[in-house]
């Protein structure tokens, strides 16, 4: 008998190749592959003739099999005569000799297909098909509405859609429903899971697609709410040691910065200090643009901090930022006698001094022995918004430190209002004054090698003083993909730009190396740096002035905003050329997207936009800002989330068992 964990490879027909292909898919269980569901859908319900066909240029019909014929020049291709009463037609597939034995005359087949014209020439290529069946639902590809699967090469979505059909029937028996009784006794009044899982992969209408939705998007969001609440619930048990404000300090440490903050950064501070002087642990958010001056409104909470008598950490995501953060700290603390310990590695010990700022990566965070006078953690781009780090503080004692958490990852408010209820949320969205804003060029395909140019020019004309980024979507190019890649590109750069230092980073190389070539780059000793996206946070290479990335159109806007966010760290003036693969055609949504980037700076401007014209599940940060994407949900969808809110503090209240009902929700 089935069950929602039995293996995939227990399903008839499934060897140990097309095993790989499943699991390149995350599906191991038929759990797994029950909720992989589609990610859009096809109408091909509408039967119409030949000659209706030719008229539309596209379509599904009925037609007989008249004369399949394969020949061989240079691929094999097949060709199928097929009629009806109204016409006749020529289909050609390629490689598919197979169809030669498959399609016989006489034969009745479905077809879906779409007329492609070129050079003045009408040709139908490799148009999907089933045989047709008397009764519509025994139709699986062909003649009704069909769901599109995410893909791997090798398992497409006819494959995928008929395994899913072998074990239909079983739905019922294979998935729990944890919500079941609540469905049953209470006005949620949405599908039983068996019921919108089964709907989900063969709808027979737009209202079945609809109702699945909302069942499978309440799931997605009951998920978060009950995280959400549950860490609510926590953070009210907790007890902290406030942490007075000692406005003389902090006065005269904001009078002597050689810069005036912005309205939005005092803003912040008051914020963060009211909230760190109260006997409940702080748990806020800062929430700023690239370059918005968040490092110093935690200098500021961390001087008050240690001048009350307490320790302060601050947790940065690499080694490079940690050393980063340790430099700019020892130099805004550099007159106020504040001890400062670098801790990166696990042999590091922490010295039993008391009212000290230690900094150092998440991960040390559990090989050290913490200082019992600890009263502010600082989170710096930890995409779980510290979650497991407050648990791990809530073992260590009675009394809880206070959170900050800071993210550069521009958040847009409908997104912080839904997914961060159980924090508070501090906002920097001013540009210090004086900052020299990112020039930003959309280039086309065909000025690529002229930018190139200008490049290497700018870098010789400045005497190897100014530094470049470029950036690609890929490590190596795959079979499937059209996508740029460093390994691919890198010999014609470094031919582009003889004379000149070009190395290659991405996340396969080991952390060791990945930093030696990082310190390298800050050296001066590699004048231009090809990477993945793995350096979009947490670099500052206060030289590095130009930021070129290819394949453009493959990022989401608040990603390359990122990444432009990696240049114009200094008051050198300072470019971002974003330059779209030759696929991109003139305006296309992509290319309008590009252009928004290129005549916009806010990294919230951006952010909105990209929300608004990708939609939820493709926006960019979301996994970065600790904001889960969806399958199904709709991070517009507030009343959905406010009623899943609802729903999970019921749960909570009634003490129900939460492991039960979070493992079988849908995922």
């Amino acid at each position: 008998m089935l069950t929602k964990n039995t293996p995939i490879f227990e399903l008839k027909g499934i060897g140990p190749r097309s095993l790989l292909l499943y699991e390149n898919l995350g599906i191991y269980t038929v759990k797994d592959l029950l909720f992989h569901i589609p990610f859009r859908y096809q109408d091909t319900s509408e039967i119409i003739s030949i000659k209706e066909f030719k008229e539309r240029g596209e379509g599904t019909f009925l037609a007989e099999i008249e004369d399949v014929k394969t020949t061989y020049f240079r691929k094999k291709i097949t060709t199928v005569k097929v009629k009806d009463d109204t016409g006749t037609l020529r289909l050609v597939y390629f490689n598919q000799a197979y169809l030669s034995k498959t399609l016989k005359k006489g034969d009745i087949y479905l077809f879906d297909a779409k007329i492609t014209e070129k050079n003045s020439r009408k040709n139908i290529y490799n148009p999907k098909f089933e045989q047709f069946k008397e009764k519509k639902e025994d139709q699986l590809h062909v003649g009704k509405i069909v769901g599109v699967y995410p893909e791997t090469k090798g398992l497409t979505s006819a494959m995928l859609r008929r395994k899913i059909a072998d074990i239909q029937d079983d739905i019922p028996k294979i998935l729990d429903d944890p919500l079941e009784e609540y469905i049953k006794k209470s006005n949620l009044k949405l599908s039983f899971i068996f019921q919108a899982v089964e709907k989900i992969h063969f709808p027979k209408s737009q209202e079945d697609i609809e109702k699945a939705q909302e069942r499978l998007s309440f799931d997605e969001m009951l998920r978060i709410a009950i995280k959400i609440e549950k860490e609510r619930a926590n953070t009210k048990k907790e007890k902290a040691h406030n942490i007075s404000l000692d406005s003389k300090t902090v006065n005269t440490f904001i009078k002597s910065l050689p810069y005036k903050l912005t309205d939005d950064q005092n803003k912040a501070i008051q914020e963060i200090l009211e909230d760190c002087n109260s006997k409940k642990p702080m748990n806020r958010l800062l929430n700023g643009d690239v370059g918005s001056g968040k490092t110093v409104v935690a200098a500021v909470v961390i001087l008050n901090c240690i001048k009350n008598g307490f320790s302060s950490i601050l947790l940065a995501p690499t080694t490079v930022l940690a050393k980063q953060h340790f430099e700019t700290f020892t130099k805004l603390f550099k007159d106020l006698n504040i001890d400062i310990e670098l801790c990166i590695s696990s042999d590091k010990n922490i010295s039993d001094a008391d009212n000290k700022l230690i900094i150092g990566t998440h991960a040390i965070l559990y090989d050290m022995t913490l200082p019992k006078d600890l009263n502010l953690v600082i989170i710096d781009e930890q995409h779980r918004f510290g979650v497991e780090q407050r648990e791990y503080f809530r073992e260590k004692g009675k009394y809880s430190p206070h959170y900050l958490t800071m993210t550069a990852t521009p958040i847009p408010r409908s997104l912080t209002e839904i997914f961060f209820g159980g924090l508070d949320v501090s906002e920097i969205r001013e540009k210090p004054k004086g900052r020299i804003e990112v020039k930003t060029y959309f280039t086309p395909t065909k000025k690529r090698l002229e930018c190139f140019q200008w490049i290497k020019e700018k870098i010789v004309a400045s005497n190897r003083q100014d530094q470049a980024f470029v950036i690609y979507p890929l490590i190596e190019e795959t079979e499937k993909s059209t996508r740029k890649s460093i390994l691919n590109e890198y010999e014609t750069l470094t031919e582009i730009f003889k004379g000149l230092t070009v190395k290659y980073l991405h996340g396969k190389l080991k952390e060791k190396e990945k930093n030696e070539l990082l310190e390298e780059f800050r050296d001066k000793k590699i004048d231009i740096l090809i990477s993945t996206t793995v350096i979009e946070v947490g670099i500052d290479i206060p030289d590095a002035t130009i930021m070129v990335i290819e394949d453009a159109e493959r990022f989401g806007l608040a990603q390359l905003h990122q990444l432009r966010g990696r240049v114009g760290r200094s008051d050198k003036e300072s470019y971002c050329f974003v330059i779209p693969s030759s696929s991109v055609e003139r305006k296309s949504p992509a290319e309008e997207r590009l252009l928004y980037f290129a005549k916009h700076s806010s990294g919230f401007e951006v952010a909105e936009f990209d929300l608004q014209s990708r939609g939820p599940g493709e926006v960019y940060g979301v996994r970065q800002s600790g904001i889960p994407i969806f399958k199904v949900a709709s991070i517009y969808d507030t009343e959905l989330l406010k009623k899943a809110r609802l729903f999970a503090k019921k749960l909570i209240k009634e003490d129900n068992d939460l492991e039960y009902i979070l493992d079988n929700l849908f995922r």
